[in-house]
């Protein structure tokens, strides 16, 4: 479970809650911190303090059954003093808890081949979709229309950007702050999986407009980050700074690498070659009949 070369880390890593054993193990990736403690919140202040043990793989750990889904989670590291760790809070999360229905378009996906079939593709992003970034509509209420537009229109796919969490409402959604969560203010995970498992159902694929490369460098104190940044006190993922004021993430690290599995633009054309064929064989191994679709600005 240690193992970097775990294909699906997003599995193993943050906060796992077991349904059978009603235990949420937690698991951080820290190998310079001094100590780390899950903080379990309520209405934004702590309720409960867990130290975490450094296994001999630099992960830090810790077993609760005090951390149920909903409960309000923070890590905390000793490294930086953050004044504003209040504000930085995730939620454990039961990803048993939605069963999904689509099941005759998941099996279609495995016995088509998505490079000679017809493709037509909206592009939306859902938090400005009709109404604005101020007005975000919930996935449950956006998808039937949705839906059916795509349905008279003719489009095989949507395409989704600004769908991962980001802390800026007037954001594209590029600047990631949280590379497993889809965007709030649109709904929770599984209302998330609810807007996918819809479009499965009415023949509508989707594709996410993914592009992790970078990540902001400060949050608004300039003292800490609500992403990757100084992430365990040291620059773990950080490589160099970009032009649009954020920082890529290095994946010449090994953790990096296996973090991601992407790639931004390097002078390494084989590092490049080697990030991209493992990427490719990785997601077609465990998911075919999926697209996978580069593109380069």
């Amino acid at each position: 479970m240690a193992s970097n070369t775990h294909p699906k880390l997003y599995e193993i890593r943050g906060a796992q809650y077991c349904k059978e054993t009603k235990l949420t193990t937690f698991s951080v990736y820290a190998p310079n911190a001094k100590m780390v403690w899950v903080i379990l919140t309520a209405y934004g202040h702590g309720e409960m303090r867990l130290p975490m043990q450094k296994k001999n793989t630099n992960l830090w750990q810790v077993i609760s059954n005090q951390a149920p889904p909903i409960v309000l989670i923070a890590i905390f590291f000793s490294v930086i003093d953050i004044s504003e760790v209040g504000q930085v809070q995730s939620i454990v999360y039961d990803r048993t808890a939605y069963q999904s229905k689509d099941q005759n378009w998941m099996m279609k996906r495995t016995l088509i081949d998505p490079l000679s079939s017809p493709l037509s593709i909206y592009e939306m992003q859902p938090k400005s979709w009709k109404y604005g970034v101020f007005q975000p509509i919930n996935y449950r209420k956006l998808v039937p229309e949705l839906a059916t537009y795509c349905q008279r229109m003719g489009f095989t796919h949507v395409e989704v950007y600004g769908l991962l969490e980001h802390s800026r409402k007037t954001e594209r959604g590029y600047q990631i702050s949280n590379f497993f969560a889809p965007y709030h203010d649109n709904g929770q995970c599984d209302v998330f999986k609810y807007f996918v498992d819809y479009l499965h159902q009415h023949d509508i694929g989707v594709i996410i407009d993914w592009i992790p490369t970078h990540f902001h460098h400060y949050h608004a104190s300039h003292s800490f980050s609500v992403s990757l940044h100084e992430f365990d006190g040291t620059d773990l993922y950080a490589s160099d700074s970009s032009r649009w004021g954020t920082l890529y993430l290095d994946h010449n690290k090994e953790e990096t690498y296996r973090f991601q599995m992407i790639l931004r633009n390097s002078n390494d054309i084989s590092r490049a070659i080697t990030f991209l064929r493992e990427l490719n064989d990785t997601i077609h191994r465990y998911y075919p009949g999926v697209l996978s679709i580069a593109e380069q600005n």
